[in-house]
């Protein structure tokens, strides 16, 4: 066998990575995981999507309802602007009908917010609660999926 250049027992050296190098690239593995948590936690701590206004409103038929809207923050941006809003509102024909609201943004993607209107004609038009004030109050509608 022939003898070793100095260039090829470097190189052997360098092979061998001695263990406080494996222990230091493991800390700073879970430092880093560690930090990158606390700085997502702190800069999405003030982060919403939500419905501006009641969730379930109820009108009579032939009204029309101006839509409130919705508002989202997201790291700390208002994005509001990409929302995407879309329903199936008849107000000619008593039922029950939703606004959906979206967004495509990496915070929210797949979040689906929806904001209820009931439509009801004369027969059905119920004595819509109210508070101290005279106000209505909003109705708990609870939906259930027919699978």
């Amino acid at each position: 066998m022939a003898k070793k250049s100095k260039v090829e027992k470097t190189i052997d050296k360098q092979k061998k990575a001695h263990p406080v190098a494996f222990l230091l690239v493991v800390f700073f593995l879970i430092a880093g995981a560690v930090a990158g948590y606390f700085t997502v936690k702190h800069f999405t701590q003030n982060d919403i999507f939500e419905i501006v206004g009641q969730q379930t409103i109820t009108l009579s038929l032939g009204e029309t309802y101006e839509d409130e809207g919705a508002v989202a923050i997201s790291f700390g941006r208002d994005v509001s602007d990409k929302i995407k809003v879309e329903n199936n509102i008849n107000n000619l024909e008593a039922g029950r009908y939703y606004i959906k609201y979206t967004i495509d943004d990496i915070r929210y993607s797949g979040v689906v917010k929806y904001r209820y209107i009931i439509y009801l004609d004369e027969e059905e038009n119920i004595d819509t609660p109210t508070d101290e004030n005279g106000e209505s109050k909003s109705l708990n509608l609870v939906l259930t999926g027919g699978g």
